[in-house]
């Protein structure tokens, strides 16, 4: 792309600044300088003229003295001030001081984990022993338990030893068993007894002659 670099005029418009340059000015671009570079001195019209001095009234001139002061000093202590913390960084950030800061931390949280697990030791012992003095009187409990219930099974089987006791001397040995025999058949026992709703019994043989006669009548 063609650059020109040329000083244009204020009232140029763009159709005559591109009949003045004789260039297509889709491919142009013009440059204009926004401020006159030092090396080429003041201009001659400027040449022998004296800038105006501006005075300053007294009154503004000691307030503004005081507003700089004000901003001097307020800039010195913040500088002052930043330093300070950059040197306190500095210190912070070494090696040696951030290993004390380390060690001591260590020790000091050691020793506070020290402290919690002695409170934690004296509560769990404390509900440790809790646990072992209800744990000891459930045990109890079920010994004492136990043997009421072995004494009421010793005292069931003492009854039923006494019981077998007494009904021993009425059972058949060797001994008496011919005796018992010979008693047997002294004493025949028939077995075939009726009870009506009375509570009167019936022997075998008056049952038979009572079904006889209601036989005997039903024929008749």
């Amino acid at each position: 792309m063609l650059r020109t670099t040329i000083n244009v005029g204020r009232n140029l418009t763009k159709p005559s600044f591109v009949e003045w340059i004789g260039i297509n000015s889709t491919f142009s671009q013009a440059i204009r300088w926004h401020r006159k570079p030092l090396y080429l001195g003041p201009a001659k019209s400027k040449l022998f003229k004296v800038p105006q001095r501006y005075l300053i009234p007294r009154p503004e001139d000691v307030e503004i003295l005081r507003l700089f002061n004000n901003y001097r000093t307020y800039k010195k202590s913040l500088i002052k001030f930043l330093v300070n913390i950059a040197d306190a960084n500095k210190v912070q950030f070494d090696e040696k001081v951030l290993k004390k800061a380390e060690e001591d931390d260590y020790n000091r949280c050691l020793e506070l984990n020290n402290q919690w697990n002695k409170e934690i030791k004296l509560i769990r012992d404390e509900r440790l022993e809790k646990e072992e003095a209800a744990e000891k009187l459930k045990i109890f409990q079920k010994i004492a338990a136990k043997k009421e219930e072995e004494k009421k099974c010793l005292e069931k089987i003492e009854i039923k030893v006494r019981k077998a006791k007494l009904e021993a001397a009425t059972f058949i040995t060797r001994k008496n068993i011919d005796q018992a025999i010979e008693e047997a058949l002294a004493n025949v026992v028939n077995y075939n007894v009726a009870i009506d709703r009375n509570g009167n019994h019936y022997q075998s043989n008056s049952i038979e002659q009572n079904t006889n006669e209601k036989k005997i009548s039903a024929t008749n």
